[in-house]
């Protein structure tokens, strides 16, 4: 997305606020990690030979923690290589934590309006099922962390919790150490104050039905119906400047997993508004990076 509420159409081709000091561009050691780019993770006829992608950063040091990232864009935009007023974003999270002995998957996904949000979470499925199946020869020490930043939380949120979509790609979800939503929303499409705290109903719908005129579009699309007791801690970020229907999304997720007995952290980002968030992620200066650096470091299965 950038989903803001749910979906607000931030980094795409118009995305161009000034970066600094929001942005620092962070530089690899090649002796410190091996990186990959465009690896195929669907192969054959049906697979797409732009988006079923990834770019891998593996270091080179001791058995290390994996961070699946997936980038949002309105599920409309976005892609792993693009670049925001000169600078490549996506590929600068991967070079800041591999810089700092943490593998990172960065994932590229088919974009609406040529496939449907189920078909995008299919993607991201293979995508977290072909990485989760060679963590161990690519030298990660088992544990597997699923991120992404507004539509990409989403997305990698539906992976977590979908039974369907792991049983599909053979995703266990007892080898997802920890979901970290940066900016995430879409939690529960059913909540009538989140939209009249948003508005823009008919947008949504249009991006979140399955066919035209789908009246159950929103229980299908959200992701609290989703949550039982197998699914895996999750860590929430909002930026202290989100709009207000996307700071009560991340707390009725919050609220949901709590009342399941599931593990559950959120925090508010001061300083920050939604778009910066995913800067934030990459900054060494900035608390949203050190935060999420601790949780790679320290979680454990």
């Amino acid at each position: 997305m950038i989903l803001g509420l749910f979906l607000a159409a931030a980094c795409g081709p118009g995305f161009r606020p000034p970066l600094n000091p929001f942005y620092d561009s962070v530089p690899l050691d090649p002796s410190v990690a091996e990186v990959r780019f465009d690896v195929p993770y669907r192969t054959g006829d049906e697979a797409d030979p732009e988006k079923h992608r990834l770019d891998l950063y593996m270091p080179t040091g001791p058995r290390w923690p994996m961070l699946v990232f997936v980038h949002g864009g309105s599920l409309e935009k976005g892609d792993t290589a693009q670049r925001v007023a000169g600078h490549d974003i996506y590929r600068n999270i991967g070079r800041f934590y591999a810089q700092r002995g943490v593998g990172v998957a960065l994932i590229n996904y088919r974009l609406q309006p040529g496939v449907t949000w189920v078909d995008q979470a299919d993607d991201v499925a293979a995508a977290v099922s072909w990485v989760s199946h060679r963590l161990e020869e690519m030298g990660g020490d088992g544990r597997l962390f699923l991120s992404g930043h507004s539509a990409g939380s989403w997305l990698v949120s539906h992976v977590a919790l979908n039974h369907e979509l792991q049983a599909r790609h053979e995703v266990d979800p007892r080898a997802i150490t920890k979901v970290i939503s940066i900016s995430g929303s879409g939690f529960d499409l059913t909540d009538e104050l989140t939209w009249d705290l948003f508005g823009r109903e008919e947008v949504w719908q249009r991006r979140f039905s399955v066919e035209p005129g789908d009246p159950d579009w929103k229980r299908r699309a959200s992701l609290i119906p989703l949550l039982d007791g197998d699914a895996p801690p999750f860590m929430l970020f909002y930026a202290g400047d989100e709009w207000p229907a996307l700071v009560r999304q991340n707390k009725l997720m919050c609220e949901a997993l709590a009342s399941t007995e599931v593990g559950c952290q959120i925090a508010e980002i001061e300083q920050s508004g939604h778009r910066r968030m995913l800067l934030a992620m990459s900054h060494p200066d900035r608390s949203l990076a050190s935060m999420i650096l601790e949780t790679l470091k320290t979680d454990r299965p």
